[in-house]
């Protein structure tokens, strides 16, 4: 490689080990090559990006997309650069906030090693209660002494959140390159009813046996806010690993703004293709994958997009992976204004009041299932969530008192629950 000024690379690193190097190029595109040592030793940390020693050019595009994958996006990401002070581009966000990203790897300066500089920050009472009110954004001053790094306040995606370490039911912000245990989310101004809308749907899935994130809300100074166990971490001796995880746009090699299968991005076709080829148990990642579908069908969930699936590490630094936990399952046509189109096409339909039973059959042969098969899914599901829905509602107002925000995603899966039924005994 060409000898490049520091400010212009970054070291990627893996549980204390150097993975590879990242660099911008004078048009700001990202390369990366990967260390000899990790070569020989270590795993690709992504489809497209094999092991090999030839670097990813910048030009070519992959690693930029890959590791702009790992970064928030929207008004998320305008809210950390205003915070921040910096200039809006990938590879600076990335130097700013890469050192807990989703997954295992810490992206840090050339002259900062993983273990130099890492801890914790305490999260007081007056300290939480300006979070909460700035969603996770901006409570502490960047600072200027040099002894330490920023506390991160960041993670990939749309959504306002912010990644904490708890002990004991203590809150703690990580520095450096320590890990976090979990994942807060807020309330924003426009969908302010999001933690409730999610942790209901999350109940529900939970209830009819899809794999999801511990998950529970609470409140604090008049805002309520969304506390997830993170996937993506593994306790051991008192402290937290990270595993490693593609998102599945990262597999796909496409930028965050193809996320969605009308843009260009995956559909659930590619999904299947891929946990085929890259799952220790196709089978029954395929099978949740299909009933992921038939949930954000039935509950109203029409951001099911490619970044709302992953794959992780079955066990650390092993190329061993299985289909993530469900993320980000939420009742999104409660809010009128946004998209009702499925983010994933059944059969070539996305608007969900008008998929019927062809559609599904068209959806089955594209993945490989017998019609019969996933028909027998569909009716199972309306089955058990008819079941768990009154429930759902029940166990979180004995915790949270009256949820009256609920009324409305209960209708809409109502309704497509109906729908689902006609379907599937019209196809019988």
């Amino acid at each position: 490689m060409t000898t490049r000024a520091d400010s212009d690379r970054l070291n990627v690193w893996h549980n204390g080990q150097l993975v590879g190097e990242l660099w911008r190029d004078g048009q700001d595109r990202i390369g990366f090559g990967y260390d000899a040592d990790w070569l020989e030793h270590g795993f690709r940390i992504g489809r497209v990006l094999p092991l090999k020693t030839e670097p990813f050019a910048p030009e070519d595009g992959k690693a930029h997309a890959w590791f702009a994958n790992l970064l928030p996006e929207g008004a998320a990401r305008e809210r950390i650069v205003g915070n921040l002070g910096i200039a809006d581009d990938d590879f600076v966000l990335l130097r700013e906030i890469g050192g807990d990203c989703a997954g295992a790897l810490n992206i840090l300066p050339v002259d900062q090693a993983p273990n130099a500089h890492d801890g914790t920050e305490a999260l007081d009472d007056r300290t939480f209660h300006r979070m909460l009110q700035q969603r996770g954004q901006g409570i502490l001053p960047r600072p200027v002494d040099g002894n330490r790094t920023s506390p991160r306040l960041s993670l990939a995606g749309a959504q306002a959140k912010c990644p904490v370490l708890i002990r004991d039911g203590d809150y703690f912000l990580p520095y450096g390159v320590t890990a976090s245990s979990h994942i807060l989310k807020f309330e924003l101004p426009e969908w302010r009813h999001v933690p409730v809308y999610e942790i209901h749907l999350n109940r529900i899935a939970k209830g009819i046996g899809l794999p999801v994130p511990e998950t529970r809300t609470e409140q604090r100074h008049g805002h309520r806010y969304l506390v997830i166990s993170r996937y993506d971490r593994e306790a051991e001796g008192g402290s937290w690993h990270r595993l490693h995880q593609e998102d599945f746009c990262q597999i796909a090699g496409l930028r965050a703004t193809r996320k969605y299968q009308a843009d260009g991005g995956p559909g659930l076709a590619d999904c299947a293709g891929w946990i085929r080829a890259l799952s220790e148990k196709p089978a029954g990642d395929l099978l949740n994958l299909l009933r992921w579908q038939i949930f954000n069908w039935l509950a109203g969930n029409s951001d099911g997009h490619a970044k709302n699936l992953a794959l992780v590490q079955v066990q650390r630094n092993t190329n061993r992976w299985r289909l993530a936990p469900f993320y980000d399952l939420v009742c999104t046509r409660a809010w009128p204004n946004l998209d009702r189109r499925l983010a994933m096409n059944i059969g070539g339909e996305a608007d969900p009041g008008r998929i019927r039973a062809e559609h599904w059959h068209a959806l089955s042969d594209a993945i490989g299932m017998r019609p019969r098969f996933v028909e027998k899914e569909i009716a199972s599901m309306v089955e058990a969530i008819n079941e768990t829905l009154p429930t759902a509602c029940e166990e979180l107002e004995k915790t949270h008192g009256a949820l009256p925000m609920l009324q409305q995603p209960e209708r809409i899966i109502r309704t497509q629950l109906l729908l689902a039924s006609t379907a599937v005994s019209q196809a019988r």
